[in-house]
Parts: structure tokens; sequence; C-alpha cells
């Protein structure tokens, strides 16, 4: 009895001590700092903000969609139609013969409800349409008779269209992309800026809308379509498309532009494959199962006129940024005006996208580094100091003068296509969200897709080289062909820190759990063969004292497998490194 009583304490001794052995030593934790800064006063209040290629100066009336720091408040949009004793419903070719009030209606085809989105709306009579461009709050009667009908004092008409219109001056020319959309390409006239042209869509060129010229044929065009209002032209029509709207809600101005063609039910068809595709997207990297840190973007430019750059904020790049499954980086300063300050707003940038004409810092990447004050030499010397420092504090601080977009070569320019400086995104990036985002997903996590060529983000950092659109690109031209999107099943571990001390683990962490399995089995093997050798020797000897294992005979004691701390794994935690990346903060 007393033989097992001696053994049960010999158990019990010698799991205290190994109890006491394996002390484990804390793990190094590596932060980045928070993803956002806390936004203060900026710097100058915040001006409108013309961000996207401004069409040169041959043609004074175009200009950049107004960026305000404030998303648009839009009331619900709904299609309505006016009460009418309709009896008949006819195609809409018979109407130019009709009486304004016939009560036949002319428009069978309707478009549906429009969202919240949609920046205008429209009601049906059986012989006209009322568009209100709510971007603008314009009112424009679109009738389909010989004679302009007679719509009373309700409102204030900008302008009266004959429809179906069958020729364009595309005075903004962003209506190109939404026109190329409808298959309208070759029924283009008139551009304000020849060389914004970028579509291959079209078999013949469009030629300069020059208001200076006296001799300009107006009877070449039904309707001229204007960034803003068109106060001197009896057949201008205002757009509207901004940043203050989201991606979609730009998206839906393909609608827009049915009304006057009377293709409502293919602009329904076209602009529902374009969101369902985005929306799958946005599901897809939004929803993946691990995603562990969230990258930073910024959209920057630089605007001349003010001398001041512009960190973008509008609803517009919120929406994109976020679907994207991204952070918008919220500065300090709006609008710096000194590169030394636009800096310390980039400190923490996953990636840069730069929107800024190119002759701003004379096209090359090596400029647009010496322009802010960054260089390859200064970027690895604070890369080195950052690690160092690290080392005495575990904590990864991003360098001021090596920014995570600068040190993993992350910055972007929207110029992959385009035609003498002139951007195809400046023409179609707003009718194409989908594409748009993406690009942004792609220059995020390059191995998102398994086989897929961008379409407006260039790597400018890289260096490549810009193209020209092609037809055979699958540029998008009468859009009545869709392959629909797959949602994607993504994972991605990888951060914005380097490889500190070369401590992060690269391993996968399939095989980390293998390892440490197999080395708990080891250390248990290790506690089995020394009981069973101490159980053999109190056999043999059981008159010998038992003396207890402690602390003071722990440290003396130099047997191979109790001598030193349990296994630790290598550092492994994902804020620690990797190529691409931004906050530290999972999804």
């Amino acid at each position: 009895m007393k033989s097992i009583y001696l053994l049960l304490v010999l158990i019990v001794s010698i799991c205290v001590v190994f109890a006491q052995e394996s002390i484990t030593v804390p793990e190094a934790t590596v932060t980045t700092p928070e993803a956002t800064v806390a936004t203060t006063v900026a710097e100058t209040p915040v001006a409108e903000t013309p961000v996207a290629e401004t069409p040169v100066a041959e043609t004074p009336v175009v200009t950049p969609p107004v960026a305000t720091t404030e998303p648009a408040v839009v009331p619900t949009t709904t299609t309505t139609t006016a009460p009418a004793t309709t009896s008949v419903v006819a195609a809409a070719g018979d109407c130019l013969s009709a009486d304004t009030f016939s009560t036949t209606d002319f428009f069978p085809n309707k478009l549906g409800a429009l969202d919240s989105s949609a920046q205008f709306s429209v009601t049906y009579s059986n012989t006209y349409k009322l568009v209100h461009n709510l971007a603008l709050d314009e009112y424009y009667v679109l009738y389909c008779t010989k004679a302009q009908p007679d719509v009373g004092n309700t409102f204030q008409s900008k302008t009266f269209i004959q429809i179906p219109v069958r020729s364009f001056a595309a005075i903004d020319t962003r209506a190109l992309g939404y026109l190329d959309l409808l298959g309208q390409s070759n029924n283009i006239a008139y551009v304000g800026n020849v060389s914004n042209v970028t579509s291959p869509c079209s078999n013949k060129a469009p030629v300069l809308f020059d208001v200076n010229n006296a001799n300009l044929d107006r009877t070449l065009y039904d309707v001229a379509i204007y960034p803003g209002s068109a106060n001197n032209d009896p057949k201008g029509v205002g757009l509207g498309v901004n940043y203050a709207a989201s991606p979609l809600g730009n998206a839906q101005w393909v609608k827009y532009f049915s009304l006057f063609t009377n293709q409502e039910v293919q602009a329904e068809t076209i602009y529902n494959d374009i969101a369902t595709d985005y929306n799958t997207f946005k599901n897809s990297i939004n929803e993946a199962g691990h995603i562990s840190y969230r990258r930073n973007v910024t959209f920057m430019n630089y605007d001349p006129s003010s001398t001041r750059f512009n960190i973008l904020q509008d609803q517009y790049f919120r929406n994109l940024t976020s679907d994207a499954g991204a952070n918008l980086i919220t500065p300090n300063v709006l609008q710096p005006a000194d590169p030394s300050v636009m800096k310390g707003q980039l400190q923490n940038a996953s990636l840069v996208i730069d929107l800024t004409a190119a002759t701003a810092f004379q096209t090359s990447f090596s400029n647009w580094q010496n322009w802010l004050g960054y260089s390859d030499s200064a970027i690895a010397s604070a890369t080195e100091t950052a690690l160092t420092n690290y080392k005495s504090s575990k904590k990864y601080v991003n360098s001021y003068d090596a920014p995570p977009f600068a040190r993993n070569k992350q910055l972007w320019r929207l110029d992959l296509v385009s035609n003498q400086g002139s951007l195809d995104y400046w023409t179609r990036g707003m009718a194409r969200p989908d594409l748009v985002l993406q690009d942004l997903i792609q220059a995020q996590f390059p191995d998102y897709f398994k086989s897929r060529n961008r379409v407006f983000l260039r790597d400018f950092d890289d260096e490549e080289a810009t193209r020209t659109a092609s037809s055979s690109d699958d540029y998008g031209c009468n859009l009545n062909n869709w392959a629909k999107a797959e949602s994607v099943s993504y994972t991605n571990s990888a951060a914005d820190a380097p490889d500190l001390d070369g401590t992060k683990s690269k391993l996968s962490l399939g095989v980390i759990i293998g390892v440490s399995v197999a080395g708990g089995m080891v250390a248990l093997s290790c506690l089995v063969t020394a009981m069973i050798l101490l159980i053999r020797k109190f056999k043999h000897n059981g008159s010998s004292k038992f003396t207890r294992l402690n602390d003071e005979t722990h440290h003396d004691f130099n047997s191979g497998a109790l001598d030193r701390d349990p296994m630790m794994m290598e550092e492994t935690n994902e804020a620690s490194g990797g190529r691409l990346g931004g906050s530290g903060r999972g999804l």
C-alpha cells in the first residue's frame, strides 16, 4: 500500500515539475497604425474638386465633373405615367402624324421604377415624355408628334426635343460611354474634344463642336449633351454626372439616354447586367471567407489652378472603395498645399490612385517621386529604421518616407487605355462601374482573378505602358451579349508590414498546426518515458528517498527534455508581414 502511495506522489510531483517548466514566452505582437486618421479641421474649406481628365482647351464648354465632399441628396425617384384615357397602343413610328393629345399610347416600352440613386425622373404621356434632370433641376419635353405639345404652365421646360433622336453632339464626351452601350456610336456628329474619343465603336470620326465657328451646322444633330446647363442651345440638354453620386447611380444615366432614342427596354437590360456583375464582385470580396487585412486606399489629384492637392472623399470614391473591400483613408488635411503635407496624408496608404493630369509631373514615375519627395534610397533607409525600432518596441509603424504603397510599389493611374493623353476612363468609366470595381479589386489582390486584363488602372510605378482601345478587346460596343459574372471564393492574409526580423512564418496554417501537434506528441512521449524510468528506479531502490522537484532543482536539472521551454511556433501574427495590406484590422 505504501508503494502505491509513493508511486502516486511521484506521478503528481512529475506533473507539477512539467507544469512549472512549461512557461510559454508571449509572442511579439505586430501592429500597424489605424487605417484612418482622425479627421480634423481641413487646412482650407473644401472647394469643388475636378478630378477627371480635363478636356483640352479647344472647346471651353467641356469641363470635368464637379466633385463635392458631401453626397447629393437625391429623392427617391420613380417613373410615372400621366393619367390618360388610353385605348390603343401603337408603334412610336406612327406618332409623327398623331395629334399631340392623342389617346393612343405611343410609348408602350416604358422604364421601370428608378431607385433613389438615379439623378433624373420621367413621366410618360401618350405622345411625350417629361424628363426632370434632378442633378441640374431642369425639365425637358421629349415629344414624338410633328408639333410641340402644349404642356401648360405647371413647370418651366428648358427645351423641347423631338424623338427619337437620330444624331448627337456629345459636348460632354462622357456621353460617349453611354451611347456606345446603346449602339449609337455611329450617330455622333460632334464632340466637345476630338482627342477624348478613345472608343473603337464608331466607324466614322465625329468632328469638333466649335462654338466659336459661326458656320457650325447645327442641323447635323438633334440634341446636344452638355456637362451642365446649355442655356444658349435650343437643342441642348444637360448630363449632370458627378462624383457626388454612387458608382451605380452614375451607371443609371444609360436609361436617361434611352429616353431620347426610345430604347428603354435595352437600357434596362444593360443597367441590370452591369449592376448584377457589380454586386457579384462586391459581395464576393466583402463576404470572402478569410481576408485578414483590408487595404487602405487613397484617391488623390493635384489642381494646378489652385496649386493644391486634393484627397478625394466624395460619395463615388467612398462607395467604390468599400465595395472593393478596402478602406478609404480619411485625411486630417483634405487639400494640402505643400508636397510635404501631402506625404503625411499618405503615410498609411496601401494603394494610391493618382488622377492628376500627367503634365503636372512630366509623365514619368521617377518625376512623380521627385515631385512628392520620395526616393528609392530614402524608402530603403526609412524601412530599415522602422525595422530597427520594431526590435525594441515590437510595434511596426509606417514611416513618413516609406509608406506601404511606396515600399510595395502600389501607385496607380487611370490611364491604361488612352489616346494622346486623354483617358478612356473619362469617356466610359462612369458608364461601366463594374469594370472600375474589378480593376480596384485586382490591384489589391492580383490573384483574385484567374485571368483578367485590367481596363482602366495602370501600374504606374512598374512603368506599365499605356495602350489604345481596340474593338477586339471586348470593349462593350452595343452591349447586348453578356456573360454573367460568377461569385469568387477568395482568401488572403497578407498585410502591410514587411517580414520583420525574418520571424514571419513562411509555413501554411496546416503545416503550422501539424508541427504543433507533432511537438506536443514528442513532449508527451518524453514525459511518459521519464515516468517509466523513475518507476523502474523506485522499484530497484525502494529505500531511497524521493526528492520532490522544485524551482531550485528545476534550474539545475540538465536533462535534454526538461531544461528548455516548450516548442514555440515562429511568429504568425498576420499583421507582421506581407506584400500588400492595410490597417491590420480584419474583416
